[in-house]
């Protein structure tokens, strides 16, 4: 049965630090986002340089030594630079210009805590770069996206890695509630007739952790597993692709993969991902396996650590 589609949403808030990496995420929204969309570029700024923060320096015993005015002054002029950058891609990608606002804001409470909070200010989408200016914080991932991957989940996250250069989309279906809530968003979000998706359910055998299907059940149990699930999802397929096309997509760019016989989802979905030259994953925040006092679910948040070349979608 069809789950109620709500009215497409287009407000979108895209956090930038003024990295490269930020521009990355700029460029990667203005390639592949709906032209209809309204876009937010934030900026939260200190007045001070964060190294002074590590040690709770006292400013005042400093302020005759370190010309912090001319540094501010410095900065504020390099963002509004970057900004002015930014907003400029998304208008040479098909934007309006009276849809990219450029906001920047002094820092509050924190930069992740302080993108949080606007987030929740009438938003639909936000959008993170993987890394930012300081990429040692976090090998895996910067410190601030992951942050808000955690306590972002009344509206999708976007966290945009190192190489989301292709059109390829890769949605991870396992024919929960919060999957299909995936395959609505994509279909409303991307802009039509530009990317290939190919929709992906994962199928576990029956013995794990190494063991042989025979070591615990005989081949005829093994398969009767696996036609059953393919059976299930089968279903669960088609009307992904129903709903795609009717958001606008093309029927012949729509493909549909079920892989059997994998050990792990999240590995045999990024490998898929990585051989099918995909540039963006994404998934729904929790899946059927999750535990409600978790915020996501086990598969999404081993891709979101794992999967750093592409863009990662996260629909709550």
């Amino acid at each position: 049965m069809p789950i109620d589609r709500k009215p497409k949403k287009s407000r979108i808030l895209l956090a930038v630090d003024g990295s490269e990496q930020s521009i990355s995420a700029v460029r990667y929204i203005g390639k592949i986002f709906n032209k209809n969309a309204k876009i937010v570029l934030f900026h939260v700024g200190s007045d001070i340089p964060e190294v002074f923060k590590d040690m709770n320096t006292d400013r005042s015993t400093i302020l005759g030594q370190i010309p912090f005015e001319i540094w501010k002054a410095h900065q504020e002029e390099a963002i509004k630079g970057f900004m002015e950058k930014g907003r400029t891609i998304l208008i040479r990608s098909g934007f309006d210009p009276k849809a990219v606002e450029l906001k920047v804001q002094n820092l509050k409470y924190g930069i992740a805590r302080d993108i949080h909070r606007e987030s929740c200010s009438d938003y639909d989408t936000l959008v993170v770069g993987r890394t930012g200016v300081s990429r040692v914080d976090d090998i895996i991932m910067g410190s601030v996206a992951s942050k808000l991957v955690e306590v972002t989940s009344h509206i999708p996250i976007i966290v945009v890695g190192e190489q989301p250069d292709s059109l390829k989309i890769l949605i991870a279906l396992d024919g929960s509630e919060g999957s299909m809530k995936a395959v609505n968003f994509t279909g409303d979000s991307l802009a039509a007739g530009i990317c290939d998706i190919m929709l992906c359910h994962v199928i576990r055998p029956l013995s794990l952790h190494g063991l042989k299907p025979e070591d615990l059940f005989i081949s005829k149990h093994e398969a009767d597993w696996i036609a059953s699930n393919q059976g299930k999802v089968a279903p669960v397929l088609i009307e992904a692709k129903k709903r795609l096309i009717k958001a606008g997509h093309s029927e012949d760019r729509i493909s549909r993969e079920i892989l059997t016989y994998q050990q792990s989802r999240a590995a045999a979905i990024v490998k898929a991902a990585a051989d099918g030259g995909c540039g963006t994953i994404v998934l729904g925040r929790r899946g059927f396996t999750s535990v409600d006092k978790f915020s996501m679910g086990r598969v999404s948040l081993k891709i979101l650590y794992f999967a750093y070349r592409p863009a990662l979608w996260i629909v709550s």
